[in-house]
């Protein structure tokens, strides 16, 4: 579990850089961070799914991916729009 915390703190940390990235250098930051977040996200279901391991596993690593990305992403976006508006 301690892993899965840390991981998940690193990959919020980078979603954190590429928002701040991309309100200095695009005009739609909040849109372009929403596609570029999902995008990364939906390719970081890939790997769990062709692990190979049974059912329960896969799930269970498709909601430790889904679950922090369902609470940063709408997060940072709600931020980043409110700081272009």
């Amino acid at each position: 579990m301690a892993g899965f915390a840390v991981v998940s703190g690193f990959f919020s940390v980078v979603g954190v850089v590429i928002a701040v990235a991309l309100l200095r250098l695009s005009a739609r930051p909040a849109e372009r961070f929403g596609w570029t977040a999902v995008s990364l996200t939906a390719i970081s279901l890939v790997p769990p799914l062709l692990s190979g391991a049974d059912t329960a596993t896969i799930t269970a690593l498709l909601l430790l991916h889904l679950v922090p990305a369902a609470v940063m992403i709408p997060t940072l976006t709600r931020s980043l729009r409110a700081r272009t508006d």
